[in-house]
């Protein structure tokens, strides 16, 4: 996965464009309920649920990206990549 933290867009190792992240609350993940797995927690702030990409692959995440639009996600392993 690779993340442009200029423009906080992810996009496939092969560039296809996932997601601009923007969520407002910066709430961290320590502090977030923890979900029915070790993926998924609950915000506190907010209370959407958050998918911890980290042992995710690319095709993973866009389809779940792709089902829903409003996924929040943790991004921690990642390529940077700023234009």
């Amino acid at each position: 996965m690779k993340y442009n933290s200029t423009t906080k867009e992810i996009f496939t190792d092969d560039g296809k464009f996932i997601k601009k992240m923007s969520c407002p609350q910066k709430a961290e993940w320590e502090t977030m309920e923890k979900g029915e797995n070790a993926l998924k927690r609950k915000c506190t702030i907010c209370n959407k649920s958050v998918i911890d990409t980290e042992f995710l692959s690319d095709v993973e995440v866009l389809f779940l990206v792709e089902k829903d639009a409003n996924t929040c996600l943790r991004i921690i392993s990642y390529t940077n990549v700023n234009n």
